[in-house]
């Protein structure tokens, strides 16, 4: 049996329950306004991100090339959880994500195919307060291609200790 692709509420997972742990820990005391994902995946990560987006009053802005998941039933629950799916590059939609932003602190996951490039197109738009996280670390990227200058390290990094070796480094804006 393959346990890597379980699912979260009947979608399908590429993450596992210990990394919507620790986003829940990063998010617990923070005044997060802001949500956006870049790469969408299977869609249960859009799933935790729009939970916390509606239990604050927001919602989420995520974006793929295509939902990978059940479509019709992940479209539905993104509805009802007012999740904004875009299927699209996100890179060419750099100026929606601002409006989307609006200068309130965000939290931002950097999941799509160039992790590195995503951190550093986008980690610059992010105001102070503003939480950015890039996934795969070790696998897809390293710490030195992350431009981090007025940025903090938060759960800088960590992987599950059985054979996924999942990693993702958060930072916090800071000015």
């Amino acid at each position: 049996m393959n346990t890597w692709h379980r699912t979260f509420l009947g979608v399908r997972q590429q993450h596992n329950y210990a990394l919507y742990s620790f986003i829940d820990e990063v998010l617990e005391n923070e005044p997060i306004e802001r949500f956006v994902e870049l790469g969408t995946g299977g869609g249960a990560l859009s799933v935790v991100l729009g939970l916390h987006a509606v239990q604050r009053g927001t919602h989420l802005l995520t974006f793929d090339y295509q939902i990978r998941g059940d479509q019709p039933k992940l479209e539905e629950v993104f509805r009802l959880l007012h999740i904004e799916f875009i299927q699209a590059n996100f890179f060419s939609w750099e100026k929606y994500i601002q409006l989307h932003i609006q200068d309130k602190p965000c939290f931002l996951f950097c999941d799509g195919d160039d992790k590195a490039r995503e951190f550093n197109t986008f980690a610059p738009l992010l105001p102070a307060g503003s939480i950015i996280a890039a996934h795969d670390y070790g696998d897809e990227f390293q710490l030195d291609e992350l431009q981090v200058e007025g940025f903090v390290p938060i759960l800088e990094n960590w992987w599950d200790e059985d054979v996924y070796k999942l990693r993702t480094c958060f930072f916090k804006k800071e000015r």
